[in-house]
């Protein structure tokens, strides 16, 4: 997976992809696209959590997590609030800083998400892809683009 800065207008925009290329493909050949999401009676975990627990992973605090994603302290404080309220437990141990600011830590727990999140995600877009392209060819269409 890679992480792409996308700018749309003023605004910044971070996307996740997965590079499905093979060496029989072209960038401009039509491909099944996967988005995933775990919910309850709405999403709270997916592509943005995924990347703003890996920030924190990273660096060990919110804040800088925040900005290196391109979300706003607040967003961030949301994603967060919102898994762990569907969640019904932590995926982030924060620890009130003083000066020095505050630490935070992903648990065991979110690493065990942000793993099932991506193995899930890999291979459902793996079977997406191969079964796009054979429903493709059985209906006679072609996955070159113009």
């Amino acid at each position: 997976m890679c992480l792409e800065k996308l700018n749309r207008g003023s605004e910044l925009f971070y996307k996740t992809t997965r590079l499905v290329y093979n060496k029989s493909m072209k960038k401009e050949d039509i491909r099944s696209q996967i988005k995933l999401k775990f919910s309850k009676d709405r999403s709270f975990f997916g592509k943005g959590t995924v990347m703003l627990l890996e920030e924190i992973d990273k660096c060990g605090n919110v804040r800088t997590a925040c900005e290196n994603c391109g979300f706003s302290y607040s967003k961030g404080w949301t994603i967060l609030k919102r898994c762990e309220g569907g969640l019904g437990y932590k995926i982030v141990e924060r620890h009130q800083g003083g000066k020095s600011g505050g630490k935070a830590e992903v648990t065991d727990e979110g690493r065990k998400l942000m793993m099932i999140y991506k193995e899930l995600l890999e291979e459902t877009s793996d079977y997406a892809e191969k079964r796009f392209r054979e429903m493709m060819a059985e209906n006679g269409l072609s996955v070159k683009g113009e």
